[in-house]
Order: structure tokens, then sequence, then C-alpha cells
């Protein structure tokens, strides 16, 4: 069986030459994999008795795929790497904001737009985050500025455009989930300009509300401590682990 498939304007002719055929449980908990050669009988492709699918098996099929499995530096800010998943942390720092309003989700709150363009380009001290590639961009913030371990508690990061989480994109076209890109994954969340509060709630627990807050964040000489950002930040049911395993 000869299939031909095009990419982009250029088709190209690909020949049956593996299979692979995957079982599940039950349950459908578990998988199991095998790959099967392909024989031809009078033309025809034939399933050939297979083995177990082994890791070398697979680096050749994502080689095939036109994936890199060679190796690579991992900078030390990276918590774990996965088939197209990268985690990492940053430590907090101060750095710009940006905002540009969209009336559509805040058309009642021209007080606080007015209040946030002004803050619109200032540096302010961002609490260190935690940032998770996959399928998409996740930032959580951290309390304590140092590596987070698998156990270290998460909390809400106290932007706008996040979604348990999860950014917003827009038209934002976001590169491939491997450890050479983290920079450019920092750069498309700390230069977008933020437009709604996606969460629809309470961002942050400080006294004076989100302005007030993000204020105090532009004004201050001193980087805030593990202290302040426990009491302004609000705490998810989230650690480290379980967003690096979750994925969703």
């Amino acid at each position: 069986m000869d299939t031909a498939i095009a990419f982009g304007d250029t088709p190209r002719q690909y020949q049956l030459a593996r299979a692979i055929l995957i079982y599940q449980s039950d349950d459908r908990k578990n998988c199991a994999a095998s790959v099967h050669a392909i024989n031809r009988y009078h033309g025809k492709p034939v399933v050939a008795p297979g083995q177990p699918v082994t890791v070398a098996a697979l680096e050749r099929l994502i080689c095939g795929l036109g994936r890199n499995t060679g190796g690579s530096f991992i900078p030390p800010q990276i918590l774990s790497v996965g088939l197209d998943m990268v985690a990492w942390w940053c430590p907090a720092g101060r750095r710009r904001i940006w905002f540009k309003p969209d009336k559509r989700f805040d058309a009642s709150k021209d007080e606080e737009t007015k209040r946030l363009l002004k803050l619109n380009g200032q540096f302010i001290h961002y609490p260190p985050l935690l940032f998770v590639a996959a399928r998409g961009l996740k930032v959580y913030a951290l309390a304590a500025d140092e590596r987070p371990a698998p156990e270290t508690r998460l909390y809400q990061a106290p932007f706008w455009n996040l979604s348990d989480g999860g950014m917003c994109n827009g038209n934002l076209h976001l590169p491939e989930s491997t450890p050479e890109n983290i920079a450019s994954f920092e750069q498309a969340f700390f230069d977008s300009a933020f437009t709604h509060n996606s969460q629809g709630g309470r961002l942050t627990a400080h006294a004076g509300g989100y302005c007030t807050f993000l204020e105090d964040l532009a004004r201050r000489k001193i980087p805030p401590n593990t202290q302040y950002w426990m009491a302004n930040l609000f705490p998810t049911e989230r650690t480290v682990m379980n967003v690096i395993k979750s994925r969703e």
C-alpha cells in the first residue's frame, strides 16, 4: 500500500513499512504496544508478528517524524522535560508590565482601567514564577525566590489573561515546547499586553485590591520577600509535581 501525502505544495510518496498496535486494559488505565514489520504477499501488505515497543524503537519513530531526540544542554532553571512539555522556574525580578484593556470585558471598571493604564510600561516587582509549556503555556506564582521542590505549593499568578494558570494566547504564536525555547515563552508572557481578567474574580488578597497591589509593586524599592507573597497571593491546591504530571 503506497500513500501520497502532500507537505505544503510538495507531494511525497510513502510506503507502509512498520505498524504499531496499541493494547489497552479493560479499565483503560494501562496500555501496551508492539511494533510489527510489514510483509507483502501478492503485492498486499500483511502485518508480521511483532515485538514489544522499546525506547530505541520510539526514538527511531520520533526521528522519522522529524523530531530531534539528540542531547541538549539543560539550563539550571529547568525542572522537567518530556515529549512536547517543558517546565521551569523564573526568579523574581523587576520587569515592565503592559496593559491594553478590552472594554468588552471590563466596561464597568473605567476608573480601574485608568489606574492600570497609568502603570502601562512601568517596572513592577514580579513574583518568582513557574512556567509549564505543553499545548500552550501555564503560569503560576511561587512564594520563595528559589528553585522549587516537587511538593512546593503553587500560588495564583496575579495577572490578567490567565485562567487556572493557562495563558490566553490570542493571536500569539507560541514556539515548540523544548528547553531551547524557554526564553521565547518568557518573552511571549512578559512582553504581551494584558487585556482582561480571565479569572473573573479577585487576583490578590491585598486589602487595597488589584490596582493598589500593582501600584505598591511599582513603588517598592526593596524586592518583596516570601512573607509578602504569601500574604498577598492566593494559594492553589496544586504543587509543582501536580502541574507537571497533569499537563491538562
